[in-house]
């Protein structure tokens, strides 16, 4: 495919705010994809245009947030594979891959994306590759410098990588080195670093603490501090979650573009809505295995019946027809280390019995029942099949299947490698590391005994997909084995997640889309994603009592909608005279919409802030939405004069003043009511800041706010639904 050929279908295709240029590294990558038509180049290219189109080029020093939505297993890897090429075209000096939480994902996408830099022309005139924690000084110091190079770095997507190449671009040098030039950070599986998963952690405990998954949220806060020209492309196929909420936080994407699926994608639609073949079976409810509510003493007859049934369609298209050189089959279960355990030994047991079986042939007993059983999966496995095989054939074939197979545990910080070319069929065990962004190569056969106890989210649902994805050439022998719950659940995101597009489609801007996101109907079998933040044992650990959002981080912009929000309250009235102008303090009730059109505007860097901030704006428009709350009460503490308070690290301590020891002042705490969400606006000095530090140089004063839930009103809370699934 040539140049000319691309410019004349994309010349008319878009309007770009910057519109990229494709250029010979771009070209050359795409017409690398022999199994791509040149529609579905054109579609890879322009998809890749957009998303650059909204990016800060060189020649300035900028930043932004952008998000791209693709189905599960759809190609997103390609995507931003060709995204790269076009940002090298285009100058970017750089492109840093967050890769995924995972190393063996990490591996996956590390590979994959030096197998198709590679089919780039005189790529490595081009591109210089750089492996996790090899990034230092003088590589950047080497390669940045040079007109024609791109520096790739793919690193796993965990606080203590992302801190340690940026201390590398914390560098004096090397902030000098990129300065106004540009910068890519491509965030694979981005809404791991959402809010939603966040805000479940220690969901019994007060409050929202620093762990793990939030320091690397501010790892990769850190890394955009880092960088002072850069955009910042999130990749998902799941956006239900909280980043699509219009917000003004630091990885809060503006812009988004929703990805095209190639030809031969098999997905939702395809698998839940055929009117022509039966891909999904039902398994049976006294089947459906749980750790502690059904722990099944022996093996499920279902489960018998997908292993005979993957068995034989490994002997059909493998070893018969030769279309394929191997077949997977995944077996999904609870999440639990003994359940994954307990299901691998089923495996291994039944597939032994098998084998022996085939070894005294006639002689058994059971040998003509044995036949029976491989019958009745022959003529379930071939009913779609063309040309199929005789049962003859393949129950000559199965004897040799059976052998030639490997099964895998895959479970925890499992980095098993899986050499697929190695076998004829490959059985993966396990539960959370086959969620989210694992690859299970030719899966033809699904297996998950598991169903939720409430309502499903939509974005979990989509990442236990991973029998969607290109598998036309073999779809006519995939099924996919379900509870009656998981079907439905499944078939009703398929209807949600068309819609979702659909919306994002019309809308140009996130901030557009979120006033839809709210109103968009979804199926009564699944939860939006917001439930995950709003469940009632949330509620009640973390939405009562005081809480006060303690932050310096743009404390001078903050300022400014703070006083803005202040001047245009025009109801303030004394609260109480207590003959102290530091301990009198004006109210007002303000509706609930004008006080969350003004919280959205308060930009916090830290992820326990920025998800309280969601979490009581979710809060606030399902109290509103269902007629419980219609204003909150705002206390201007001091009457806006300031109070000064010291530092403790990072953050101002206490906000509250406590009760005087006389009884004069009963303390900032007693100042609210039970009727209603409280909000305390707190202007404060800071007293012992370092002035000498660049971290405070321009703090003055700053505001603060303190927000009180009341208990009798989370009592009043109708959870959206029970707890999360498998509890």
């Amino acid at each position: 495919m040539s140049e000319e050929y691309i410019k004349v279908l994309l010349d008319d295709e878009k309007i770009f705010l910057t519109k990229p240029k494709v250029g010979p590294k771009t070209i050359s990558l795409v017409n690398s994809f022999e199994n791509i038509d040149d529609d579905g180049k054109v579609i890879l290219i322009s998809e890749a245009q957009e998303i650059l189109s909204h990016c800060v080029f060189s020649g300035k020093n900028d930043c932004i947030t952008n998000i791209a939505v693709g189905y599960v297993q759809s190609g997103k890897t390609m995507s931003f594979t060709v995204l790269t090429a076009l940002a090298a075209d285009n100058g970017f000096k750089m492109v840093i891959y967050l890769t995924g939480t995972k190393t063996n994902l990490q591996d996956q996408t590390y590979k994959r994306l030096c197998s198709d830099i590679r089919m780039i022309e005189d790529s490595s005139d081009y591109f210089k590759i750089i492996p996790d924690g090899k990034c230092s000084i003088s590589v950047i110091r080497d390669y940045v410098q040079e007109e024609d190079y791109t520096l790739l770095l793919p690193i796993l997507k965990h606080y203590k990588h992302i801190n340690a190449l940026s201390d590398v671009l914390k560098n004096v040098e090397v902030e000098h080195l990129l300065d106004k030039k540009a910068v890519l950070i491509i965030d694979d599986e981005a809404d791991q670093s959402s809010f939603n998963t966040y805000a479940r952690q220690n969901s019994t405990k007060e409050d929202w603490e620093d762990d793990e998954y939030s320091k690397t949220y501010t790892s990769i806060n850190n890394l955009k501090n880092a960088l002072p020209c850069h955009s910042y492309v999130q990749y998902t196929a799941t956006p239900q979650a909280a980043f699509l909420i219009d917000n003004n936080d630091i990885l809060s994407p503006q812009y988004h573009t929703v990805l095209t699926e190639g030809k031969g994608y098999t997905g939702g639609k395809y698998f839940f809505k055929s009117d022509n073949r039966q891909y999904v079976v039902e398994i049976p409810d006294d089947e459906i295995y749980h750790s502690r509510r059904n722990p099944l003493p022996d093996k499920p007859e279902s489960f018998d019946k997908a292993l005979m049934q993957f068995f034989v369609s490994v002997a059909i298209a493998v070893k018969i027809q030769k279309r394929m050189d191997y077949l997977s089959m995944m077996v999904h279960i609870d999440g639990n280390t003994k359940s994954n355990e307990k299901f691998k030994q089923w495996t291994d047991d039944t597939i032994s019995e098998w084998i022996q079986m085939f070894r005294d042939g006639p002689s058994d007993i059971a040998w003509p029942a044995f036949q029976l059983k491989i019958r009745a999966a022959y003529d379930e496995m071939s009913k779609y099949v063309e040309n199929k095989p005789s049962f003859e054939d393949v129950l000559e074939k199965m004897p040799k299947v059976l052998k030639n197979r490997q099964t895998y545990l895959i479970q925890g910080n499992s980095n098993e490698e899986i050499d697929w070319k190695s076998s004829c069929a490959h059985i993966l065990v396990g539960a959370d590391m086959l969620n989210r962004g694992f690859t299970v190569e030719h899966l033809s056969m699904t297996y998950m005994p598991r169903s939720p106890v409430g309502r499903a989210t939509a974005d979990t649902i989509e990442q236990r997909c991973r029998f969607f994805g290109y598998k036309k050439k073999y779809s006519d022998i995939i099924r996919i084995y379900l509870s009656r719950k998981s079907i439905g659940e499944f078939n009703a995101y398929v209807d949600h997640e068309e819609m979702l597009r659909t919306n994002l489609k019309q809308c140009k801007t996130l901030k557009e889309f979120a006033k839809q996101f709210k109103t968009m109907v979804m199926s009564p079998l699944l939860k939006p994603t917001r439930a995950n933040i709003l469940s009632s044992r949330l509620i009640r650990s973390k939405m009562n009592g005081w809480r006060q959002l303690r932050s310096l981080y743009k404390c001078n912009e903050n300022k400014e909608r703070f006083e803005t929000f202040r001047n245009r309250i025009d109801n303030w009235v004394l609260d109480f005279d207590y003959k102290n102008p530091m301990r009198n303090h004006n109210v007002a009730k303000v509706p609930i919409e004008n006080f969350i059109s003004f919280f959205k505007g308060i930009v916090y860097s830290d992820l326990p802030n920025i998800t309280r901030k969601i979490a009581t704006i979710q809060y606030l428009n399902y109290l509103a939405e269902n007629g419980k709350l219609s204003y909150v009460n705002v206390y201007d503490i001091a009457c806006g004069n300031t109070r000064e308070r010291k530092l403790d690290g990072d953050i101002p301590n206490n906000l509250q003043e406590g009760r005087a020891a006389n009884g004069s002042y009963p303390g900032d705490k007693a100042v609210k009511t039970e009727e209603t969400i409280c909000v305390q606006l707190h202007h404060i000095q800071i007293k012992n800041k370092d002035i000498s530090s660049v971290k405070y140089r321009d703090v003055t004063d700053l505001y603060n706010i303190a927000i009180y839930y009341p208990e009798k009103i989370g009592e009043d809370y109708i959870s959206l639904d029970e707890e999360d699934e498998d509890a």
